[in-house]
């Protein structure tokens, strides 16, 4: 009998133990990143009024601020009515870079259009708004 509540014992500050690590503080860790870092000329582009069929062009300019080369990994369109082309090669520290939205209106209402930018940045994803009206 004692050494079976010995053993109870024994248990019982073992899982207290146990709880009490579980609550201690997680270590922080820090981000440093790539040291590249992005800076945009415009994020939202309001195109006005447009009307069916027409095709607007937009160069949208941005600037590496960073200490390291930046490089676009992908220009993503939320839909097949915008098409983006954009610089493939690094750019250097203090340089600018360029991405070209055509935007086809090919529905009446409004427009609401995202491109999705993807770099080694340490913002590594930014979101450019195309807005407007096509009646």
């Amino acid at each position: 009998m004692i050494i079976i509540s010995l053993v109870c014992f024994g248990m019982c500050f073992h899982v207290q133990a146990q709880s009490k690590d579980a609550k201690a503080p997680a270590t922080k860790t820090v981000y440093t990143g790539t040291g590249a870092e992005i800076e945009f000329s415009k994020k939202v582009v309001d195109f006005g009024t447009l009307k069916v069929g027409d095709v607007k062009v937009v160069t949208i300019t941005y600037t590496n601020i960073g200490k390291k080369p930046l490089i676009l990994d992908d220009v993503i369109s939320s839909c097949d009515c915008t098409e983006v082309e954009w610089s493939k090669a690094p750019v250097m520290p203090g340089k600018t870079g360029t991405i070209k939205a055509t935007y086809t209106a090919k529905n009446v209402g409004l427009i609401s259009k995202r491109i999705t930018v993807l770099s080694n940045a340490n913002t590594d994803r930014v979101i450019l708004q195309l807005k407007g009206e096509v009646k």
